[in-house]
């Protein structure tokens, strides 16, 4: 009988538990590296009265791309949405104790880019695989860094530049440290108080982020910076500014607006979404991994004839452009 384990961010401890547990004996092991270099990690330690204009800087210089809002609580979900919605950004709920229909319309929504913000908390994001994410934004100090890995590494997954973004405040330092206090377990709660003590020193220190997150899953590079995080340099001007309504609503006049098919396309809309339905089923991937509604949308609308028309189409690349692109250029030829 054979037997593989699988596991996204596990530390070398952890990885150790896994092989004892399943009583593996001199099995192969296959380790990728930690490091996502396209990403870049900043981190701004605020407090209450400043942490909502940070966020609607952020979302400013992200204007019409995905973006994943973390939240820490159901509570503080319905406050950010509220916050979102009223300053005219297309934002969407995503918790635990939602009716299931309406969780999944909300997903559903926001992948295909209707309401480009999702603000979730712990439950949203497991299985999830979309590549296009420009930006993921927590409002609260994360319980350990292996948390935080896997929240922040749903961002850039096609390989592109996008922000991780920790918005945290002192209290929330506070409050893991009580709660890690109050479990019974010794030895789980010494295991706790360790995981508080990582994601503190990430938050807080001044080692280079990529580095530290590296380390932290046994991973030792050979390079002391990384030129992609806050720390080394990497800063984000949004960051810098202070909010104001009236610089927002200038970002916002900023929004591309992308153009709207007309009735006509429908057909041609048609056969290529039933393209890329059998495009994503041979290749075994979601539909929307080769491109979006919105992406779809654009193209019948721009018609690019070549390549380099293609990758600037919206939610296209290049990279993305060359794989698919010939098949996609000749049923936009066929009309």
């Amino acid at each position: 009988m054979s037997i593989a384990a699988f596991t996204a961010s596990a530390t070398h401890r952890v990885r150790h538990d896994i092989l004892g547990q399943l009583q593996l004996r001199t099995p192969e092991k296959f380790i990728a590296s930690f490091h996502r270099p396209n990403l870049r990690y900043l981190v701004r330690a605020t407090d209450a009265a400043e942490q909502p204009g940070l966020l609607l800087q952020a979302l400013a210089h992200h204007a019409g791309a995905r973006v994943i809002v973390y939240a820490p609580t159901i509570a503080r979900v319905g406050e950010t949405v509220a916050l979102l919605q009223s300053r005219k950004i297309g934002a969407v709920a995503y918790h635990g104790q939602m009716d299931a229909k309406q969780r999944r319309q909300n997903q559903e929504h926001w992948m295909s880019a209707r309401s480009p913000v999702l603000v979730g908390t712990l439950a949203f994001g497991l299985g999830i695989d979309q590549p296009e994410v420009r930006a993921v934004i927590h409002l609260a100090l994360p319980k350990s860094i292996e948390q935080y890995y896997q929240e922040a590494g749903r961002a850039g997954r096609d390989g592109q530049p996008a922000d991780c973004l920790l918005l945290w405040q002192r209290r929330d330092a506070g409050l893991l440290g009580h709660f890690a206090e109050q479990i019974e377990d010794a030895e789980e709660r010494e295991r706790a108080w360790q995981r508080f003590h990582d994601i503190k020193r990430f938050a807080a220190g001044d080692q280079c982020r990529h580095r530290q997150i590296c380390l932290h899953f046994g991973e030792r590079p050979r390079w002391q910076r990384c030129g992609a995080c806050d720390v080394c340099g990497a800063a984000a001007e949004y960051l810098h500014a202070p909010a104001s309504e009236a610089r927002l609503r200038k970002s916002r006049k900023k929004r591309p607006e992308l153009p709207t098919p007309g009735p006509e396309s429908s057909q041609l809309r048609e056969r290529l979404r039933q393209w890329r339905l059998a495009a994503a089923r041979e290749r075994g991937v979601p539909a929307y991994q080769l491109f979006t509604d919105r992406s779809l949308d654009a193209l019948c609308a721009e018609r690019p004839s070549t390549l380099e028309e293609l990758a600037e189409v919206y939610g296209f690349s290049p990279a993305k452009a060359g794989r698919i692109g010939p098949e996609l250029l000749g049923l936009l030829a066929a009309g």
